[in-house]
């Protein structure tokens, strides 16, 4: 560790990018040497920073070994064309109106900042210059701990509060979308800091020395009221509160509604579920609506919930005293810590008429508790295709995936919302927990539990019908991880047939598929570079690295590359679900990979199906049941020569004629879809339940 440290203090020294001034405001040591001992030596992960322009968590979260090494010095060791340095400044657009800057000591970072010293003014942005004094000195005061009052007067049709905790885990993130929104409705931006934080201080300093009506004050819990008292009547107040994750879009929506009255988001805990969805009330005393439950309960209950009161920290009201009721919306979402109230508090006003509120959900209340209203699902039945009656279940998908923005990385996410739309189409009601929601206090109304298998284990649930089906990760079961479960089924037909013998009981073979809603050819013209689509799961997978070394054009799409690829190969670190049928039908061909233990036990990886379904053409690593699926739509390869083999070959006569590719799309389709899995799957439910 203590050879890590010196590499890591020498590489930064020859960067010539400490800002002493900015250093010593902090408290730090007042020579370059003893604050990059100082920085690497813990600083980096305490909050204490080298530069005024630099976000060490901002660039810790684009880089790889996030919070392992200093960001710096991974900054400084890797090709940063495209890595966003602070919220203040564009550093990727810097760096293309100033291609030789990341050649500089220092790369982009330290080109922009010795020439604003310089020049006296920084490019934050294209076409747009500011004072370098004027952003230097307001960092550090900033950093020393100096903040600025709330004027007497904020001329604005609105006011954006955003409240910062004093351990805000991305800072960069709110900053950036509080700004966005304050933006589009040219309101007043009130920045406010709970403790002195180097690196949201000093970045919400530079904004408000920059941006028209937005200041920078120390947070306090009355911060939204003194801020509403200096606004005109007809004005309103969004706040968003510490530790709060919440776009900027939504920051609109509950802009744009709270003229009418107060306004809160559906309000999720960091584990997925409902925190609160509003207030009731009972004999006086409040309590919190859907506390516990996934957020389909809430999205069922409309757009709009009538509510005693706004609940948490984020919400937005009008200037003017208002008698309209307090509403959430639940198309808004923040997702913040999940505090439990010490105890319901009293308040005035008419007892909520939760039976009516529940009634579209099918639930009646079935008695109370000291935290709110216990429900009870009623009985249901719907016709399935072909006429034939079956009872609506409510069923629970458990998934691997964390909740929020990294869960949308996983294919587990959205695996299980494909599986879900499809149970839906039979008539089913399907929510979502996310792994750290495995275990909701609400789980006793579920009928039937689905356990996606992946990395990590999932257990049985008593009282309900627990289907496991194994689509990862097949080497990190036993018996003991089935035990309890009432069917087991696997997306591979070997390891299926394996188990059954070894475990003495029966597991089903039940392949991974795709969603044929959305992956279908659209006729979009086949391209001439090769597509892959994935992480880099932290190691050189060989389908996109070798290609690229052997000079293949290939374009890649996913986070975590920087370091295994050039950058230029990075076309965007995220693709969006929607966008993937057209981009795997126009590519050359997608590469692909499996897993090792996948490749091993017969997994055949979800984005082949995918890929094929929307008509489009794959390369693979080989794995027993490629062949028969596909029909020479994918093509596979055992070694790296033969991969480089077949890339370099006229893909129009390795892969089948158009036609051909169409009827194996066609049949993909009809066999493999989310919508025969879902049949298999309730025929399995509906046996068990007898």
């Amino acid at each position: 560790m203590a050879a890590d440290r010196w590499w890591w203090a020498r590489t930064i020294r020859r960067a010539d990018v400490v800002d002493l001034e900015f250093v010593v405001a902090q408290g730090g040591p007042p020579t370059a040497s003893r604050a990059v001992r100082a920085y690497v030596r813990g600083g980096f992960r305490s909050g204490f920073a080298l530069n005024p322009l630099f976000m060490e968590r901002l660039v810790s979260s684009q880089l790889p070994d996030a919070g392992r090494v200093p960001a710096l010095y991974a900054y400084l060791a890797n090709d940063v064309r495209g890595i966003e340095a602070s919220v203040v400044w564009d550093a990727p657009a810097y760096a293309t109106r100033n291609p030789d800057s990341p050649d500089d000591r220092g790369s982009v970072l330290g080109h922009a900042w010795r020439r604003a010293r310089q020049e006296g003014v920084l490019e934050v942005s294209d076409g747009e210059r500011t004072s370098w004094d004027v952003l230097h000195a307001s960092a550090c005061a900033a950093v020393a701990g100096a903040r600025g009052v709330i004027p007497r007067v904020l001329d604005a049709p609105a006011a954006v509060v955003a409240r910062f905790a004093d351990d805000e885990g991305l800072p960069a993130t709110p900053l950036r979308e509080t700004r966005d929104a304050a933006d589009r409705i040219g309101a007043a931006l009130v920045l406010a800091l709970g403790g002195p934080g180097s690196e949201v201080a000093a970045a919400a300093a530079q904004i408000a020395a920059t941006r028209p009506h937005t200041v920078l004050v120390r947070d306090t819990e009355d911060v939204a009221s003194r801020v509403a008292a200096t606004l005109p009547t007809d004005a309103v107040v969004v706040v968003r509160g510490p530790h709060a994750e919440i776009s900027a879009d939504d920051l609109l929506v509950l802009a744009r509604s709270a003229s009418d009255g107060p306004v809160a988001p559906l309000w999720l805990g960091w584990d997925g579920s409902v925190a609160s969805a509003g207030t009731g009330v009972r004999n006086g005393r409040s309590y919190r609506l859907l506390a516990g439950f996934p957020r389909e309960d809430a999205m069922a209950l409309g757009p709009v919930v009538l509510s005693s009161e706004v609940d948490g920290t984020t919400y937005a009201r009008p200037v003017a005293p208002s008698d309209r009721a307090a509403r959430t919306l639940t198309d808004a979402v923040v997702r913040a810590p999940a505090l439990p109230r010490a105890s319901s508090r009293p308040v005035a006003g008419p007892d909520t008429d939760i039976a009516e509120l529940v009634a579209p959900l099918g639930w009646v209340v079935e008695g109370w508790t000291s935290s709110g209203p216990r429900f009870r699902r009623l009985a249901r039945d719907t016709a399935l295709p072909g006429g034939r009656r079956s009872p609506s279940l409510r069923w629970a998908i458990k998934i691997a995936a964390p909740p929020g923005r990294p869960g949308e990385a996983w294919g587990d996410t959205h695996f299980a919302r494909g599986i879900a739309d499809a149970l839906r189409r039979l008539g089913q009601e399907v929510v979502i927990d996310a792994y750290a929601a495995r275990d909701r206090s609400s789980s006793a109304l579920d009928e039937v539990v689905l356990a996606l298998r992946g990395p990590e284990p999932l257990l049985p649930q008593p009282g309900a019908v627990s289907l496991l089906w194994v689509i990862s990760h097949p080497d990190e079961l036993d018996r003991d991880d089935v035990a309890g479960f009432d069917a087991v089924f696997a997306a591979s037909e070997s390891w299926a047939r394996a188990k059954t013998r070894e475990w003495e009981r029966d597991v089903h073979p039940l392949l991974q598929c795709t969603d044929t809603e959305r992956f279908r050819p659209h006729g979009t013209p086949r391209g001439d570079r090769y597509v892959f689509v994935g992480t880099s799961r932290g190691i050189a997978r060989p389908s996109a690295v070798e290609p690229i070394r052997a000079g293949l054009p290939v374009d890649v799409y996913g986070p975590d590359w920087r370091g295994y690829i050039p950058p230029s190969t990075i076309v965007a670190t995220h693709v969006p679900n929607s966008e993937l049928p057209r981009l795997y039908e126009g590519a050359r061909a997608v590469l692909n990979d499996h897993w090792p233990a996948m490749q091993r036990h017969g997994f055949v990886s979800n984005r082949l199906f995918d890929v094929v379904a929307a008509g489009g053409r794959a390369v693979s690593d080989q794995v027993d049941g490629i062949d028969a699926l596909f029909s020479g739509a994918v093509a596979t390869y055992e070694t790296v020569p033969e991969l480089l083999q077949t890339l370099s070959s006229d893909p129009d006569e390795m892969f089948p004629d158009p036609e051909t590719l169409s009827l194996i799309s066609e049949r993909v389709r009809r066999e493999h879809s989310f919508d025969a899995r879902a049949r298999t799957l309730l025929d399995a439910a509906l046996q068990l339940r007898g």
